[in-house]
């Protein structure tokens, strides 16, 4: 300000220079850009729907289950009365479906040897004997026609006899551990 009074810088050629260095910082305005090209993410498996297998540790395995299955989390559930779970597969073609389970012996010793059944959809898929307390696997080929691409399927399982407990009459059939369809 004390240029503006003074005598050795004229007022007019001070406001020309002080106009001029207003204008030096506008600059021009930004170009116009096209976007960035657009691309599709893979986010992967959609936690809405259920997949084809599923493990009793696994994170979403509660999605899968329909009824008569513990909730506690786990490598192992135990199975009720009348345990049934939802998949659903892209290609119905070639299956099998396949549950890996475990009589514990303090069950096995009251109950004696059970007979572990699976249907698939309503339709009876197998059973099997299993006359001693431990790990088992359920393996059986899926017929043709029982199970469609993209659609909900619903499999039950049947343990008899089972384990009921004294003190309230709970009945407990089995330990699973993972379940589902391969090819």
């Amino acid at each position: 300000m004390r240029l503006l009074y003074s005598h050795f810088v004229p007022r007019k050629i001070l406001l020309v220079v002080m106009g001029c260095a207003a204008l030096l910082g506008c600059g021009r305005q930004a170009g116009a850009y096209a976007p960035p090209p657009q691309q599709s993410l893979a986010l992967g498996f959609d936690p809405g729907k259920v997949g084809t297998f599923v493990a009793m540790d696994d994170p979403l395995a509660d999605q899968y289950i329909v009824r008569d299955i513990s909730s506690e989390r786990g490598y192992r559930r135990w199975a009720f009365l009348h345990p049934e779970m939802r998949f659903q597969v892209q290609d119905a073609s070639h299956l099998k479906f396949a549950a890996e389970f475990a009589l514990p012996e303090v069950t096995f010793y009251v109950t004696g040897p059970v007979t572990f059944s699976c249907a698939v959809n309503g339709q009876p898929l197998g059973s099997m004997r299993c006359d001693r307390a431990g790990d088992w696997r359920f393996e059986k080929t899926v017929p043709p026609g029982i199970v469609e691409p993209d659609k909900e399927i619903r499999v039950t399982f049947q343990a008899s006899p089972r384990w009921v407990s004294p003190e309230d009459g709970a009945e407990l059939s089995f330990f699973l551990r993972s379940a589902g369809f391969t090819q």
